[in-house]
This record gives C-alpha cells, sequence and structure tokens, in this order.
C-alpha cells in the first residue's frame, strides 16, 4: 500500500484539520469530530485495484458524519465496505445502527446520510461503485448496515484477504492490480449473497466479458488511441456489442472510460510523492491529450480546478509554494 497521509507529518495543532481534509476528499465529503484534537493520531495507506480502492486507517477515536447537506455538495455514489481489526466500530445508516467488533465487516454507502464512530485502533475500507457487483440492486440494499462476521466461513476468507493486501509491500502490474479488484468484488458479492440466503445470479458469459472489458481499459487507460473501436476489436466484438453491454449498467463506453481517467488524476494530485509534477503531466499520463479538456471535465467533476484541488492537498509547509504546471 502507498502511504497517503500521517498526521506526525503535521505540527501538532493542525493534525486532526489535515486528517479531516484528506479524509473529505479521499472519496466523498464527511464532517469528523474527536474530543482528543490536540493529540489526534491518523494515518492512511491506499492501494488502487481499478475502479475498487482497498484503504488502511489507523486512527484515534472520532466520529464521521456524512449529512444531508454533504451529499448535495457531492456523491460519488460509491459502496463502502468498512472492516474492523479488532477494535469496536458503531455504524449507523438507513435507521440501522450496528457495532462491529472482531473482524467484522458491514456495507453502506455515499448517497443516504450515515455516522461511524470508531474506537481507535486499524480498520480496513474497501470502495467501490455498486454497478461493479454481480447482485441485483435491491438484495445489495438489503445489506446496508448489516453486521457481516470476518471471523470464520465466507467471512473469514474475505476478511483475510483484505489484511493480506494490506499488508502486502510486492509491486503489481497494473494489470495485476485490476484483476485484484474484480477478484475482491467477486467476493463482496458472495459475501453479501451468502448472508442474504439469496442466489447469485450465474456468471453469464455476458458478465464475464464485461468484466474482461473493464479490466482492459482499467489497463490502457494512459493510451490515447483507446476508443469503443480499439476496445470492441480487442475483444473480437462490435462496436454495437460493445455499446449494448455498457447500457446494460446505464452508462456510455466514453464516460466509463473518463470517469476511471478522471478518478486516476484526482488520487494522483492528493499524492504527497506527486506535487512536483505538472498537472499537464499527470492528466497526460491517464489519457487526456488536451489540457483544456482535461481542466473543464475535472472541474464538472469535482467542483473545482485541478489547481484548486491541489492546493487543498498540500501540507502547510508548501502550501505557499506554487505548483509547477
Amino acid at each position: 500500500m502507498q502511504l497517503i497521509m500521517s498526521t506526525n507529518e503535521l505540527p501538532p495543532g493542525e493534525r486532526f484539520d489535515g486528517w479531516l481534509e484528506h479524509m473529505s476528499q479521499l472519496v466523498a465529503p464527511v464532517w469528523f469530530n474527536t474530543d482528543n484534537r490536540d493529540r489526534f493520531h491518523g494515518r492512511i495507506e491506499a492501494l488502487d485495484l481499478g475502479a475498487v480502492q482497498v484503504s488502511s486507517h489507523v486512527i484515534d477515536d472520532c466520529d464521521a458524519s456524512r449529512t444531508t447537506r454533504l451529499i448535495r455538495q457531492s456523491d460519488p455514489e460509491v459502496y463502502y465496505l468498512i472492516c474492523s481489526r479488532g477494535t469496536p466500530i458503531g455504524l449507523t445508516q438507513d435507521r440501522k445502527h450496528i457495532t462491529l467488533g472482531g473482524f467484522d465487516m458491514a456495507l453502506y454507502h455515499t448517497s443516504h446520510p450515515f455516522h461511524v464512530r470508531t474506537g481507535g485502533g486499524q480498520a480496513l475500507l474497501v470502495s467501490f461503485p455498486g454497478g461493479l457487483l454481480p447482485l441485483p440492486r435491491r438484495a445489495v440494499e438489503q445489506s446496508i448496515a448489516r453486521v457481516l462476521p470476518g471471523g470464520h466461513g465466507v467471512g473469514g476468507l474475505v476478511a483475510r484477504f483484505l489484511g493480506g493486501l494490506a499488508a502486502d509491500e510486492s509491486s503489481y502490474s497494473t494489470a495485476d492490480l485490476v484483476r485484484l479488484g474484480i477478484t475482491l468484488t467477486d467476493m463482496v458479492a458472495m459475501l453479501l449473497g451468502h448472508h442474504l440466503d439469496a442466489d447469485l445470479p450465474p456468471e453469464t458469459g455476458q458478465r464475464a466479458l464485461l468484466l474482461r472489458i473493464h479490466a482492459h481499459i482499467q489497463e490502457h487507460l494512459g493510451d490515447h488511441r483507446l476508443s469503443p473501436s480499439t476496445i470492441a476489436a480487442a475483444h473480437n466484438i462490435s462496436v454495437r456489442t460493445l455499446h449494448r453491454l455498457f447500457a446494460s449498467e446505464n452508462v456510455t463506453v466514453a464516460r466509463w472510460i473518463r470517469q476511471q481517467r478522471l478518478e486516476r488524476c484526482r488520487r494522483d494530485l492528493m499524492k504527497p510523492a506527486a506535487e512536483r509534477q505538472p498537472i499537464h503531466a499527470i492528466a497526460t499520463r491517464w489519457g487526456f491529450s488536451e489540457a483544456a479538456v482535461f481542466t473543464r471535465a475535472f472541474h464538472s467533476a469535482y467542483g473545482m480546478s485541478p489547481q484548486e484541488y491541489r492546493a487543498q492537498q498540500l501540507p502547510p509547509a508548501t502550501a505557499g509554494v506554487p505548483a509547477a504546471e
């Protein structure tokens, strides 16, 4: 995993506010509060698995809430699977309240208000678009704020897999990371299906093909030549068939590609190790050939320019130093 931020890098009086800013920008705006502002400690590490992200959070006692106002401000429509690593976690969403202990897990999402209370220690978080799960949306919604034990059986497999990803310091190719993301998504679907006592839909040829196409796109995001025609040709299907596959997920091929490219750019902009890289170089690396097009698309998706977004991520010590463009 890659270190995203550690409060140890900030002056004591600024650590909690720095943590709050990074957590709000990591996926979606969230309000935080703690009784330990002056001595607050937090550390975030993350691993990108294509459209899926796994992150490790070591954090002191605090409350996290996503309110209706914050949802109106920005909603990426993302699901979270949170996994306790031995310390209690309280979760409230959709009028349901649960407490996670041991290696318990639970599902929640960004589109409805939620409240999370951590008792300190480590938690693992998986974020992913709901459309990646091969389950009916109604079944997924039934799983919200439900304790999913991770000490044995199917839950134990998922919890151990997550723990292995968090502890693994190996280097993987982009294609391998995408495949790990697909594997993790399927394991989450298996976990939810097990606890819902519902049959998982069969892995049809169409579903398998779409997963392969997702992996292909993730692997070639930096290629300016990536297009519906090149994707279709790589999978021996017609462009019409390709569009029909994506229509089943209520998104166009071009929009899905742009969403993935923007998300990769956003994550690079918030990495301390990349703060000296020109923004246009980051955009080019992820397939945007024109700076103006990238800037407009980024502003439309995140409500601010790439320059403004990066400035929000800089630590106070470097906030006054202009970044290269």
